[in-house]
């Protein structure tokens, strides 16, 4: 970091005086899920480079990074001037009915940057809508019915989605699942815990595609009914889950043999949150549909859609979109943020925060009991909470108290009081010295949770 005044630090308790006020406000003015102050105790005043700061002039390292949706740090001046020029030049238009040139560039160079085989685009606002869209599209093109996918994925909010993934919140598909026909699940795979043994791992992979084969398909399911595997290449609500490179073979080798469409869902690991521009280059994936968001934004206005081949969707008659997708000024701030991706730089300092977190977090297993595992991925980082050593109980509440203590040092990340994971989540472009001090600062969090 260039200056002192830049760096974490934190002077109130928290919540402060004017986030409380704030908190109190918002408690009763919206919904029920957005009451909740407790796991987030304070209210953004401003956010500058890598850091956010409450309105009470507490400053955190930002490892939120807008949920992926702002991959480049605040405000990253070629987006903010490529919003505001074509906004002023275009407004607002509905780029499906009536186009110009932003949207037509941005799906060239999408096109152009994607893996093998990809040749169109289909525009949504959203993530939710572009595996919403996606379904369609492989359904429409195989003329089958059923889509299979993976428990602990996250794939958006809308009712027919939450019913598809359970994010490890059954709270999120309860009332919705028993009303959602077309979906078969099997657990993603995972090395550190996996449902077909007891205690912690390494755990092979492939079992995951034993259970396919001899369990969905000679008990639940034929294969010809299957039209796609809707699966992340890396599961990020489940806690950076990475399958192995034995596990995409086995599961290419499944669709290309039964004709199933693969649907990389790759919202939250495109545009280099994983070190690659998308992470299905890391395993050398080929998919049928690729779906983007969050990062392909540049940090800009939202953006999202789906990829597709040239059989899929040159000729598809499924209707995506809407009256937001990609309208002129968001498209020109994903452009902006493809030319900062686009020298290697970024993905460089990507891969050096891989592996930074694997050098400071790893040894937090042996000097931790209640640390069961740590993974990274990229700019992605995870640390998953036990109750004791040499179990895969999960332990939310220790995960929690090192949340609040991990704040109260200057470092906010991810946290969910109901899981045993904590994820880190910073800008592509964090600093390499910040992003370890804040590593450091989280193991600091983890001894004094340990000592009471």
């Amino acid at each position: 970091m260039s200056t002192a005044a830049a760096w974490p630090h934190v002077a109130t308790p928290l919540p402060g005086p004017k986030s409380a006020e704030l908190l109190a406000r918002k408690d009763r003015a919206f919904s029920g899920p957005l009451r909740d102050g407790t796991n987030v105790p304070l209210v953004l005043g401003r956010k500058y480079g890598h850091i956010l700061e409450d309105v009470d002039g507490n400053a955190f390292a930002d490892h939120l990074s807008a949920w992926g949706a702002m991959p480049y740090g605040a405000q990253p001046p070629s987006v903010r001037r490529a919003v505001m020029d074509t906004w002023d030049r275009y407004g607002m238009e509905i780029s499906q009915y009536l186009t110009s040139e932003p949207p037509i560039e941005l799906a060239e160079r999408l096109v152009a940057l994607a893996p093998a085989g990809i040749t169109r685009v289909a525009p949504t606002v959203t993530g939710t809508e572009a595996v919403e869209g996606a379904v369609k599209l492989a359904r429409e093109a195989t003329g089958r019915p059923i889509i299979l996918s993976f428990l602990g994925q996250y794939h958006g909010e809308s009712t027919y989605l939450t019913a598809s993934a359970s994010t490890d919140i059954p709270g999120n598909t309860a009332g919705f699942a028993q009303f959602v026909s077309g979906l078969i699940q099997v657990p993603y795979p995972q090395s550190f815990r996996s449902p077909f043994h007891r205690g912690p791992g390494p755990y092979d992979h492939t079992l995951y595609l034993d259970y396919i084969t001899d369990w969905i398909l000679r008990y639940q399911v034929e294969p010809d009914q299957i039209a796609g595997v809707l699966i992340e290449p890396v599961a990020g609500e489940a806690g950076i889950l990475a399958p192995s490179q034995a596990f995409w073979d086995g599961l290419t080798a499944l669709c290309k043999k039964y004709g199933w469409k693969l649907i990389l869902d790759e919202v939250q690991t495109c545009l280099g949150r994983c070190g690659t521009v998308f992470a299905a280059e890391r395993w050398g994936l080929e998919p049928d549909l690729l779906l983007v968001g969050k990062g392909v934004t540049g940090g800009g206005q939202a953006v999202a859609g789906v990829l597709g081949t040239e059989e899929i969707m040159a000729d598809c008659s499924a209707h995506l979109g809407g009256t937001y997708a990609w309208e002129p000024a968001a498209c020109a701030g994903a452009l902006a943020g493809l030319d900062l991706i686009a020298d290697g730089s970024v993905l460089a300092n990507t891969m050096e925060l891989e592996s930074i977190a694997l050098e400071e977090l790893s040894p937090l297993v042996d000097r931790f009991d209640h640390v069961g595992d740590v993974r990274a991925m990229g700019a992605w980082a995870c640390i998953e909470f036990v109750s004791a050593p040499g179990t895969v109980d999960p332990d939310p509440d220790f995960q929690h108290a090192v949340h609040l203590a991990a704040m109260r040092r200057g470092v906010l990340a991810i946290s969910e009081a109901s899981k045993p994971l904590y994820r880190m989540q910073p800008p592509l472009t964090m600093e390499p010295d910040l992003f370890c001090w804040s590593c450091r600062q989280i193991a600091e969090a983890i001894a004094e949770v340990t000592t009471g």
